[in-house]
């Protein structure tokens, strides 16, 4: 099925061929409350974006605590209550607090994956709708490494992803380090001495794309700990996801969307420039304030979580 903007829960699709615009954001840092039209509402540092398994378009809401989907052109909470605090094991998804969300994924069963940060913890929404701890302890340090992931602690980890054969990889960045949570629920770091890591995204064959962001590097690392570079000499890129044969590249500290193959870098869009312009556009020519997500559709739009803009825009 090809995923467009009318499929993820748009009205209409508000995007010409070759422009950029916002489908959800007024560029207003707050909450304007649930269910109102997307390009009207208030966010607060969208940091990531995902697809739901019914195919909306869905966000984490850093700043406001919740986790968010377009539908039918209107924005509905999918989890946390908007305040600050821990998450509540047991608790519905949608009367638990969440400390700082940043990054989400689906579990190749459907389940709503979370990491809040400041919890240094990852939780789940079970297929009852509610809180499941799924990795870490909640104190923050280095420990547990071949042991089960409950027990282990974690730096204010900042991305998450399931990788093709089951197993949860969290990029623990205070401790520049890559870990995995097997299948049996055991936590081991396959990678350390990063700088800065701060997402990690499924490839294939079980791997991740790593990006290493103050290292200004993207790599690839299989289970076994093999690492090869893709790219380097990057801004401090927050997000990679495999994209056909290359690889599509949020760069946050340079403000733009760069698409790598071969190790030849392109950038198709943001002018470097960090601001907010551009809207209705050529891509080239649009400026974009600390992107720190980036998705491309079947249909070859890609969504971009433009945190600093506190706006969810599209660029055909």
């Amino acid at each position: 099925m090809a995923l467009s903007l009318l499929l993820l829960g748009c009205e209409a699709d508000p995007c010409g061929v070759g422009t950029v615009c916002t489908v959800a954001g007024n560029g207003l840092s707050g909450f304007t409350g649930e269910g109102e039209p997307a390009t009207t509402s208030a966010l607060y540092l969208p940091s990531a974006v995902v697809l739901d398994p019914d195919g909306r378009a869905c966000f984490v809401d850093y700043n406001n605590m919740r986790v968010r989907c377009l539908d039918a052109g209107r924005l509905v909470t999918v989890a946390g209550n908007g305040e600050h605090g821990w998450s509540i094991p047991g608790a519905s998804a949608l009367t638990t607090p969440l400390e700082n969300p940043i990054d989400a994924a689906y579990s190749p069963e459907g389940r709503l994956t979370i990491l809040a940060t400041h919890e240094s913890r990852v939780i789940q929404i079970d297929d009852d709708g509610l809180v499941v701890v799924i990795a870490g302890s909640g104190e923050e340090g280095y420990t547990g490494d071949g042991g089960p992931a409950l027990q282990a602690a974690f730096g204010q980890p900042a991305g998450i992803a399931w990788a093709s054969d089951g197993a949860l990889w969290i990029a623990d960045t205070l401790n520049g380090a890559v870990r995995r949570v097997g299948t049996d629920g055991i936590v081991e770091t396959v990678l350390a001495g990063l700088d800065g890591v701060m997402r990690v995204r499924a490839s294939s064959a079980g791997a991740v794309l790593v990006t290493d962001s103050l290292g200004g590097r993207v790599l690839r690392v299989d289970p076994d700990g093999n690492s090869e570079t893709l790219a380097e000499g990057l801004d401090i890129p927050w997000s990679a996801r495999e994209d056909g044969s290359g690889i599509l590249v949020a760069e946050s500290g340079g403000n733009r969307l760069l698409r790598v193959e071969d190790g030849e870098v392109e950038v198709f869009a943001g002018t470097g420039e960090g601001g907010f312009a551009g809207d209705g556009g050529p891509p080239e020519a649009a400026e974009f304030n600390w992107p720190a997500d980036a998705l491309r559709l079947d249909d070859g739009a890609i969504l971009v979580a433009d945190m600093q803009n506190a706006r969810v825009r599209v660029v055909r």
